[in-house]
């Protein structure tokens, strides 16, 4: 197989070589950009117990997780489109030999200052044909050092093997940054201002950039304006920082009675100013990546609770470099996974309707995968379901934030049922547009919906207008719990009669529930819906021992065997009425 990557793990002992390399062990920051599985990575030396700060980058995405699981950020995947390099201090690599002379020369180019340490196959010093290499070596003469290693790849530790001899590669970069921050202490000397409109001079509030139409290249382009300003605001903090430290402790600090108000007496020191920027860069980059997640391209059309599992994740995208390419990677990936994004959301819809008020569900017998677990299935009646919990007072001219999120998930899941990007007349449109009639009773009909309110004792009553939809959530919801069979099974023909005719029998189930229930005369202890649902196992099993059996009862009381296996001229599978989430995926971008 093509090793596109040429992916060669460092070998232990060439790695603490590497590390051993750098001059200065004070680590502001370091980068490693070709990461793979962070092998160069282990031999990193101790901080006095506190965690070493170490971004990677990694074009293999499958090696993502294993750098995380070791505790390293990943900051993107391909380093020769990476610009944020200002922030580190240190940079540590062995890149593909077959392209080094461009990775170092693009660390070299992105570094502001620090060192580099770089493993390269020692043909591209040995054979500077190209101006390239040719570039690096001049680099190598006037600010660094080589060290020509060989066998190093072909030690007892090397993961794969390969005689070529090695390049190990230093390099120290200096900025002037001590000429930017002192600059000509008499330039531009200007009288005293003695009021802060004075010290503010011309400075005007930045006006909305014109901008491109398309929201992520807007959003790129402010992030970069941001990132921008704030490395000139922190170079301006360093160098005032600079001159109040030449001029001075005043009388009072001299004297012990003053107060220092500007912190330390020099902020200016190059560390100090990596730190102040990696600290900027990193609340911009968070704030950036935040925007995306919450803009309509990507959460318009999740649900509340989808939302709220996408941002739990959202830790390790935001580490990764705020760039155009990086955006639409991360949106691909919403995009890849949105079947499962959507059944989730189908699920929790169901869970909502049926969690809090059990008049709304009917039993039928679950699929037999095994005779241990056998349970009941539940599906949503098809002609009401009531929701508890929107009271409102008198005052009001609209239901609680809470409330209307959740009409405005049912919105959501039900187009996505019926196969359209949103609902032409919503829950929350009618709820915002009718309030005041639905206050005095009236019904009022929406796209999937009639609804009346209730505002004294908080109830919504829900009158489903396409039957066909509440059964395509039933069906989704049994296959995802296992209550229904799945795509590759099938089942006979009593499992879905009183699968489809669970609403009739409902009256007849819950009378022999609680036929059984009694024992001795007495009610039975516990109530098994509630036990089934939030009991501990025992309860559970108890519980469900008792329903499987009522359901039983009233089955073979109508002639139904839910169990009867196919005969070998049926073909009973499971139709699917309507639209499905699989069948018209939802596009979660423009």
């Amino acid at each position: 197989m093509t090793d596109h990557y040429q992916y060669y793990p460092t070998p232990a002992a060439l790695s603490h070589k590497a590390w051993a390399m750098f001059k200065n062990t004070r680590f502001v920051r370091v980068l490693e950009p070709s990461a793979g599985g962070g092998h160069l990575l282990k031999a990193k030396p101790s901080e006095h117990g506190q965690r070493l700060p170490i971004d990677c980058i990694e074009i293999d995405i499958r090696k993502h997780s294993t750098l995380r699981d070791a505790g390293f950020n990943v900051v993107g995947m391909d380093f020769l489109q990476f610009q944020s390099g200002s922030v580190y201090s240190h940079i540590i690599m062995n890149p593909p030999f077959a392209d080094g002379v461009h990775h170092v020369l693009k660390a070299w180019e992105i570094l502001f200052e620090g060192e580099i340490v770089a493993i390269l196959n020692a043909e591209t010093l040995k054979n500077p044909f190209s101006k390239e290499r040719q570039f690096l070596v001049s680099l190598i003469e006037q600010h660094g050092e080589v060290e020509f290693l060989s066998e190093m790849f072909t030690a007892e530790d090397a993961e794969r093997k390969t005689p070529v001899e090695v390049a190990l590669v230093w390099l120290q970069k200096t900025s002037t940054f001590e000429q930017d921050i002192l600059g000509s202490i008499l330039e531009d000397l200007r009288q005293d201002r003695l009021s802060a409109e004075d010290l503010a001079g011309d400075f005007q509030a930045p006006h909305e950039l014109a901008l491109p139409n398309a929201f992520i290249d807007n959003a790129v382009l402010m992030f970069n304006a941001a990132v921008e300003a704030a490395r000139q605001a922190v170079i301006s903090e360093a160098r005032a920082s600079r001159y109040r430290a030449m001029l001075g402790k005043t009388l009072g600090e001299l004297n012990g009675g003053g107060i220092n108000i500007g912190g330390s007496d020099d902020d200016s020191s190059s560390e100090s100013v990596k730190r102040a920027l990696f600290k900027r860069y990193h609340d911009l980059k968070n704030r950036a990546w935040s925007s995306i997640l919450r803009s309509t391209q990507v959460t318009s059309r999740l649900s509340s609770a989808a939302q709220k599992r996408l941002e739990a994740d959202f830790e390790t995208v935001k580490s990764l470099e705020f760039t155009v390419a990086n955006i639409y990677g991360f949106l691909q990936g919403i995009i890849d996974q949105q079947g499962d994004i959507q059944l989730a959301m189908i699920c929790d819809v169901f869970d909502a309707i049926t969690r809090y008020y059990s008049d709304n569900t009917v039993y039928f017998m679950g699929w037999k995968s095994n005779d241990k677990h056998r349970t009941l299935g539940m599906r949503i009646k098809t002609t009401r379901f009531i929701l508890p919990g929107h009271r409102s007072s008198s005052y009001q001219n609209g239901l609680s934030w809470e409330s209307q999120r959740l009409l405005a998930d049912f919105d959501k899941v039900f187009a996505l049922l019926d196969g359209k990007v949103e609902a032409a007349v919503g829950l929350e449109a009618v709820f915002h547009h009718h309030f005041h009639q639905l206050r005095n009773g009236e019904r009022v009909s929406g796209s999937y919906f009639d609804v009346r309110y209730y505002p004294g004792i908080g109830t919504i009553h829900f009158f489903p207008t396409s039957k066909t939809l509440i059964d395509s959530m039933n069906r989704l919801v049994g296959r995802q719990r296992r209550w229904l069979p799945p795509a590759d099974a099938q089942a006979g023909k009593g499992f879905w009669q009183q699968f489809e005719q669970a609403e009739k029998f409902d009256k007849a189930f819950h009378a022999e529930v609680n036929k059984q229930c009694k024992r001795d005369g007495r009610q039975y202890r516990c109530n098994p819906f509630w036990a089934i649902q939030y009991g501990g196992e025992s309860e559970r099993e108890q519980g469900n021992t008792l329903l499987t059996g009522a359901m039983h009862a009233v089955l073979a009381q109508h002639g139904i065997d839910p169990d009867a296996l196919l005969d070998s001229h049926q073909t009973d599978c499971l139709p699917f009425a309507g639209n499905t989430a699989d069948a018209k995926r939802l596009a979660l971008t423009h």
